[in-house]
């Protein structure tokens, strides 16, 4: 794998430089960060909204309630000409949405100096410090990551937060595909075994599905992308039923695992009578049922355009989604080796809203980062 990191500014790194790996994943954003020559990861998690608001609204949110919430629930910041609002007050307090139709980059400015924000308030690093950031992106958008590197330039030297004006140097910078925290992981496993093998490496997630293809050791850059990501099946099941949401389908689905199990369904239900409870039970096991095949046939069509089952030796499957359709991605390759769980182990510390493989791939991503810029 090429390594693609930038050395932004050549000034010397400080004690009070931030290594912020970041994911920005359609239903959450994930980071995971710590200070130069410290041990201890913390995990930052963000809802994945943003808005476009009045600086004079946002500024109405008084710093005083850091005290009793996180400073991830209260995150906004300005730069010329522009205010947003990020996370969860762009959700409860704006009624925004993900931006799921949106290239990721786009919306990634205004979350990335928000999760900057945030985490120097959790580490008290003050509004002047170093950075080093690496960020992942769908292999279809990484041909934007010179843009996206250019603004974050332009932006994080001077820009407005709750509390007050930040000024974060970038003293390095790397962008890589999503899926290749998984790949790094795997490929500190097997070692020189990889350079004998063609691999497909698979990530489904919540907003959409990427494929990259290491062959003989050489991770190709041109990956591809398709919006089939878990967005897709929730979007059917609304169709299908009757004042249900995508927020609140997300995690009861995934509850119900591959049996569709009603049992997470229950406190979805709207009706208030019996008879028509039970009714509105079995429609909505029937529209997950129905959902979840027409989303596998659509997804496993598109991988079967994509991944040449002659040549690939082994696929390595990742994200929330692959896992959620485990089943039938195993049965989808009955003659090709499926590895599932390659990422780097989680420490539990680390994991402290148990999102499990959903943070393999940030987390392995942040492993391999941090090592390089603790040299």
């Amino acid at each position: 794998m090429t390594d693609s990191s930038q050395k932004v500014r050549t000034e010397k790194k400080s004690s009070s430089l931030l290594i912020l790996t970041l994911d920005f994943g359609g239903s959450t954003t994930k980071g995971i960060y710590t200070k130069l020559h410290q041990n201890n990861p913390g995990l930052l998690v963000m809802e994945p909204e943003v808005l476009k608001v009045p600086l004079e609204s946002v500024a109405s949110h008084s710093t005083e309630t850091l005290g009793t919430t996180e400073p991830e629930n209260i995150a906004w910041v300005s730069y010329a000409p522009d205010t947003f609002a990020v996370g969860y007050l762009a959700k409860n307090n704006y009624y925004a949405n993900a931006g799921l139709k949106e290239l990721k980059y786009e919306r990634a400015i205004a979350k990335t100096l928000a999760a900057v924000w945030a985490v120097s308030q959790k580490l008290r690093l003050g509004a002047r410090f170093q950075l080093a950031l690496a960020c992942l992106l769908p292999p279809g958008e990484l041909e934007n990551k010179e843009s996206f590197l250019h603004q974050l330039q332009t932006v994080l030297g001077n820009y407005t937060t709750p509390t007050g004006r930040m000024e974060v140097e970038l003293v390095e910078f790397k962008c890589l595909p999503e899926g290749a925290g998984i790949y790094l992981a795997y490929q500190k496993k097997v070692g020189e075994t990889l350079k004998t093998k063609v691999i497909a490496l698979l990530m489904v997630g919540y907003r959409n599905a990427s494929v990259l293809i290491s062959d003989k050791g050489r991770l190709e850059a041109n990956g591809k992308t398709s919006d089939l990501g878990m967005i897709r099946l929730l979007e059917t099941v609304v169709a299908k039923t009757s004042g249900q949401t995508v927020s609140r389908l997300a995690p009861a689905i995934v509850a119900a695992g591959s049996d569709i199990s009603t049992t997470p369904f229950i406190r979805l239900l709207r009706s208030t009578l019996n008879t028509n409870r039970q009714n509105e039970l079995q429609l909505l096991q029937k529209a997950v049922k129905l959902a979840r095949r027409e989303y596998t046939a659509a997804l496993t069509s598109w991988l079967d355009q994509v991944i040449d089952r002659s040549v690939v030796d082994e696929i390595l499957f990742c994200g929330g989604t692959a896992d959620y359709l485990r089943k039938e991605l195993n049965s989808h390759y009955p003659g090709t080796p499926c590895l599932w769980g390659v990422g780097a182990d989680i420490p539990k510390q680390v994991d402290k809203f148990s999102l499990g493989s959903r943070l393999a791939d940030v987390y392995s991503v942040f492993l391999y980062f941090s090592q390089q810029v603790q040299k």
